[in-house]
């Protein structure tokens, strides 16, 4: 069943990136059919919404007030004239020195005006919205704007202040205010300035702004959605692989509960972040929904699913209680999971400028069947190749987002995510996950509590208290006697059965259990 859903999975993304690189495809043609049949570039056509980012800045009674970076939205719809257009705006502003978040990314002003293309001008009107801007002053005030469409290969001298990067960067020199006297001035080509006024407020704003180009992002937001997705595959591999070295060797009792447990609550995060991402633009949500749909997949059906099944393994018992009794502690499992699920997206939604932090913390999922392993003195049942597969694909994911400079991330049309670009987060990453997979791999070869002072070990049962061997005494793994040569190699259980140490080893990696009576067995040190 996991691989039919797969299968679906993987034909339901094929369409959908498909349709967005022909819909890319074909508002790249139609542009440039529109910038050849007339002599001026349009920046606008009919019909279509455009996206431009550039600066601002804000202005009371002749002096400065606030400068930051601005993101607008222009529509515009065709009227029965043909040179007349219906225009929508939409301003979100970004003041100098604060860091880019979703938040950032709604409308701060919004306009509606009229376009003449034969002058390239547009007025429009609207008004402030008192909560999120404060000078203009606890009532909405009216705003009138004057913009100047401008040819895409033109130059316009503009004395707004260019945005300084954020100081969360790697090797930022901290955030850069409108008193500093090293500001730049910007000289570059623009496709919109303007300026906006608020009659009732005594403010205004001027701006410059240019085009993004959608196309561009469109296609990376394919191949961004092409490698996440590949990524999501190998993880659903990974975990079905791993479902079936649990069924056919090692108890999935031995697996740590939490470990997986900060697996799901990953992917239910990411989930849930890849949709509102979506939501907050209104380019591409179909791509970036089937991330968020592949991830929930492998939240819901895999994650979530052997959850459940370790879980079963560990109480046994409670299924020949009846079904009410399995009812109630089901409930209380999922009830416990889900509530710190949701706990989780309250804080990470208060905290999503310290991201870089949470997903740095977020790294130690192996550190609990680390623990787990040591306390209860067994080798881990998780398979190598589960461990390899499951931490490269989830680090090539982290190196993505927080190590490439010109990833989609790039407060263009997404915001940049805290801490963005980081050599030394991303090296912290690959640090803690080598660390990790060397201790497992060490508990494998040299112990589960190889690295467990003596002094802090737990009592242990000596299996070589008794050495002695009645002649006759057969292994019942091996079916083998055990000889007077071999008696140096043999244990003997707390029951009083005696087995080949190599013999027994082998049989406690898949069940803690006397292969003769089925009494539990402690672990060998």
């Amino acid at each position: 069943r996991c691989d039919l859903i797969l299968l679906g999975w993987t034909a339901f993304v094929g369409f959908n990136l498909m349709s967005d690189f022909l819909w890319g495809g074909s508002r790249a043609g139609g542009d440039a059919s529109s910038d050849t049949g007339s002599s001026s570039p349009s920046v606008m056509g009919a019909g279509t919404s455009e996206l431009y980012r550039g600066s601002y800045r804000l202005r009371s009674n002749g002096s400065d007030v606030e400068e930051g970076a601005l993101r607008m939205s222009l529509g515009q719809q065709q009227t029965g004239i043909m040179a007349v257009q219906i225009s929508s705006i939409s301003m979100a502003l970004r003041r100098a020195g604060t860091r880019s978040s979703m938040s950032s990314m709604e409308a701060d002003i919004v306009f509606s005006g009229v376009e003449f293309g034969d002058v390239k001008k547009l007025v429009a009107t609207g008004a402030s919205d008192p909560k999120r801007l404060r000078y203009f002053g606890d009532r909405p005030c009216r705003l009138n704007a004057a913009l100047e469409l401008l040819p895409g290969d033109a130059k316009a001298r503009s004395d707004l202040v260019a945005p300084e990067p954020d100081d969360t960067t790697a090797g930022g020199g901290g955030r850069r205010g409108i008193g500093d006297a090293d500001h730049r001035r910007m000289e570059r080509p623009v496709s919109i300035i303007g300026e906006v006024t608020g009659v009732d407020c005594g403010l205004s704003m001027a701006f410059a702004v240019e085009a993004v180009d959608i196309v561009a992002m469109t296609q990376k937001v394919v191949h961004y959605s092409i490698w996440v997705n590949v990524l999501t595959i190998v993880q659903i591999r990974c975990y079905l692989l791993q479902m079936r070295h649990t069924e056919d060797g090692p108890s999935a009792s031995r697996v740590s509960i939490a470990c997986i447990g900060l697996q799901a609550l990953m992917d239910a995060y990411d989930s849930f972040l890849h949709l509102c991402l979506g939501l907050s633009s209104q380019y591409m949500f179909n791509t970036i929904a089937v991330v968020a749909l592949f991830k929930f997949v492998l939240f819901s059906l895999l994650e979530a699913r052997y959850l459940l099944t370790i879980w079963r393994h560990r109480q046994p018992d409670i299924f020949n209680q009846g079904w009410e009794t399995v009812r109630r502690e089901l409930s209380w499992l999922y009830s416990r999971f889900y509530g710190v699920l949701v706990v989780g997206l309250v804080l990470l939604y208060h905290n999503l400028d310290r991201l870089d932090l949470i997903v740095l913390a977020f790294q130690a999922y192996w550190l609990p069947q680390i623990v787990s392993d040591a306390w209860q003195g067994c080798k881990s049942a998780l398979s190598p190749t589960f461990c390899v597969g499951m931490s490269s694909t989830r680090l090539l994911f982290m190196l993505y987002l927080w190590g490439c400079p010109e990833g989609i991330f790039s407060d263009e049309l997404y915001p940049r995510l805290p801490g963005s670009t980081s050599p030394s987060l991303c090296s912290w990453m690959v640090l803690i996950q080598a660390f990790q997979l060397g201790v497992m791999a060490l508990q494998q070869r040299w112990g589960p509590r190889w690295f467990v002072p003596w002094v802090c070990m737990p009592w242990a049962y000596n299996y070589h208290s008794s050495p002695s061997v009645d002649p006759g005494t057969d292994c019942v793994i091996c079916m083998a006697e055990i000889d007077e040569e071999e008696e140096r190699r043999c244990v003997v259980t707390p029951c009083n059965h005696k087995f080949h140490q190599a013999c027994l080893e082998q049989w406690m990696d898949v069940k803690m259990e006397c292969p003769t009576c089925r009494t539990n067995l402690p672990p060998i040190q």
